[in-house]
């Protein structure tokens, strides 16, 4: 089974290939382009979890196609890579939204672990965006909740909360959701592998 599809993007064919099929020696389906074009061909046909590409293309750069990763409807992570790395470039790439700059030649610890971090990044967002679409239905509220500030405060607050260890209170009127809050809670934390388990305290006994 694939560890996770990569869009792997460098105008080098040499490295292009030989990159390639270094990581899908560990596991990764890759798809390969060697220029702007070409990758933006790939993301509007296949949808990929991740674009590892180099900074300079032929007909562009990182930067383009990174911008139009961000456009695309499955929301690809960008990883951009480049052999002429500054402190500016750096920022440059964060303030774009890229995950991550790497410079070249690659260490491949460093890269697979880059490549780990966003894939997990990608996933619990994704979980995050399932959660609050069953949220929203299960909730009744599916065409309020997305625009609602007092919702969106409640989900950040899930968010931050979820890996907590310590006990929470969630308290609200019958039928508020209440249940599904705890559920998101559970869901989102560490625990999550592990059974969740709903009491209601109006049936039991009193002694």
């Amino acid at each position: 089974m694939s560890k996770g599809s990569l869009l792997l993007v460098d105008d080098d064919r040499g490295v292009l290939e030989s990159m390639a099929d270094w990581l899908r020696e560990q596991g990764f389906g890759v798809l390969e382009a060697s220029s702007r074009a070409q990758a933006e061909e790939w993301l509007d046909r296949q949808p990929v979890d991740l674009v590892l590409s180099d900074i300079r293309l032929p007909d562009g750069d990182g930067f383009d196609l990174l911008e139009y990763s961000r456009r695309c409807s499955h929301r690809v992570s960008v990883i951009l890579m480049t052999g002429y790395a500054t402190v500016e470039t750096g920022i440059e790439a964060l303030r774009a939204g890229a995950f991550d700059l790497l410079t070249k030649p690659l260490i491949d610890a460093e890269l697979l672990v880059s490549i780990d971090r966003a894939l997990s990044q990608r996933r619990v967002l994704e979980e995050n965006r399932n959660l609050k679409a069953q949220l929203h239905d299960r909730l009744g509220m599916a065409h309020v909740i997305g625009h609602d500030p007092a919702m969106q405060k409640v989900f950040d607050v899930v968010n931050s909360v979820a890996d907590a260890r310590a006990t929470v209170l969630i308290s609200g009127e019958n039928g508020t959701g209440k249940s599904m809050i705890a559920r998101a809670m559970h869901h989102l934390s560490r625990r999550s592998a592990g059974p969740f388990v709903e009491v209601a305290c109006g049936a039991l006994p009193e002694t």
